[in-house]
């Protein structure tokens, strides 16, 4: 009785409470939600109020939560439309996920981390949440412009990416030995996976759905997809990767089957409520009193730049590579930089599996806050010159 009483307990404070601390956060600010989650997972947490349950069944559900919320993001990612695109995306994902990575790595080397732990910083910094950029862009005018295209091209390929590269530090982590050998092993097994689950369901989704819409009983698509889903997650646990893979792969795989489209909007509703619970657990988990001290300081300050650095750099990298003029890149690295889900998972394992401590974590709130704030005015400002010649012309 135990165990569900600290589940209701949690759902309780997340979906009253948390609620309107994103609501806060989302319409007062006109910022991402998520950072009012955060907040009250701070202040209901260990860090002050002590009133959230920390318990393995509590984190369980949290984990579904997110595994849902990726589910979700490879039903709203159109197959036929992402393969296409995937040689010049990939392009792009190679540079600024690449440079962002090295950049956070570096840093860690830099402050003393050892490798496995200057690993997970590079995870932290990788991955990029682009809902803000595309509000922005739809302001500007310009999500169908060559940049908007790209910065939502490759951010579905940056959160494969980072979803590789955790998954490949987490089962590296677990063996104890980190070298370039292993990595490789690991991050091509995932791939390697992740590839033969998204062809081998695609195959199979319209058959699957069509059974699904046949059974003639209450919601049966959606239990039928969520039962595959849940299947699948399961089964790489045997080749020791994460459900994580299974979740984004097997979304994108069902993506354009029939029917499919009512699915989505139920699995995001669930998703929304259950990952919730998620961001509240992650920073109600961590006592941040060790982390609010002086001597980090430094580190802080290091990653929020190299936050900015990395996508930048890397975006401007990009244009080289796709023979694009200097300021393009620099609207896709601005367009990339926020951070949100991606950033706090890769902080969350690495706290985990104790190659980070609560500092690591606190730089990643940090880092989605200020990227969120900073991005809207930047972003257009760096669209503002061309908007300028458009008028005159």
């Amino acid at each position: 009785m135990e165990p569900l009483l600290d589940l209701l307990l949690a759902l309780g404070l997340v979906l009253t409470i948390g609620k309107v601390f994103e609501a806060a956060f989302q319409r007062g600010l006109h910022v991402p939600g998520v950072m009012g989650l955060l907040i009250l997972g701070l202040i209901i947490g260990n860090t002050f109020l002590k009133i959230m349950p920390i318990s393995d069944v509590v984190e369980a559900v949290a984990w579904f939560g997110i595994i849902l919320l990726l589910f979700y993001a490879g039903l709203e990612t159109r197959f036929s439309q992402f393969m296409r695109n995937v040689p010049r995306y990939a392009l792009v994902t190679i540079c600024e996920a690449g440079v962002a990575f090295t950049v956070g790595y570096l840093i860690g080397i830099s402050l003393g981390y050892p490798p496995r732990s200057a690993y997970f910083l590079g995870c932290v910094l990788e991955a990029t949440s682009v809902s803000l950029s595309v509000r922005v862009l739809i302001e500007l005018g310009k999500l169908t412009s060559i940049e908007g295209y790209t910065i939502l091209g490759v951010a579905a390929l940056d959160d494969l990416a980072a979803l590789i590269t955790i998954v490949a530090g987490a089962s590296l982590a677990a063996q104890g030995t980190f070298n370039i050998i292993s990595f490789l092993r690991v991050a091509i097994i995932a791939f390697m996976t992740w590839l033969i689950l998204v062809y081998g369901l695609r195959f199979a989704s319209n058959r699957i759905a069509l059974f699904g819409a046949r059974l003639g009983v209450e919601e049966s698509l959606l239990s039928i997809v969520l039962g595959v889903l849940a299947i699948a997650a399961f089964l790489v646990h045997f080749a020791k990767l994460s459900p994580l893979v299974a979740a984004y792969a097997i979304g994108l795989a069902f993506s354009e089957a029939r029917g499919i489209r009512r699915v989505s909007n139920r699995v995001r509703t669930l998703a929304l409520v259950f990952s919730s619970l998620f961001f509240v657990y992650t920073s109600a988990s961590i006592d941040f009193t060790k982390a609010l001290q002086l001597k980090y300081i430094a580190f802080y300050l290091a990653m929020i730049g190299a936050a900015f650095l990395g996508k930048i750099v890397g975006g401007m990298a990009s244009s080289i590579v796709l023979r694009l003029k200097t300021v393009q890149g620099l609207r896709i690295g601005v367009g990339l930089l926020p951070r949100a889900e991606f950033c706090l998972i890769a902080a969350y394992v690495g706290y985990q599996y104790h190659l980070l401590g609560p500092e690591a974590y606190l730089a990643a709130i940090v880092i989605v806050i200020v990227t969120n704030l900073a991005t809207p005015p930047l972003l257009k400002a760096v669209f503002r010159e061309k908007m300028s010649r458009a008028k005159k012309g």
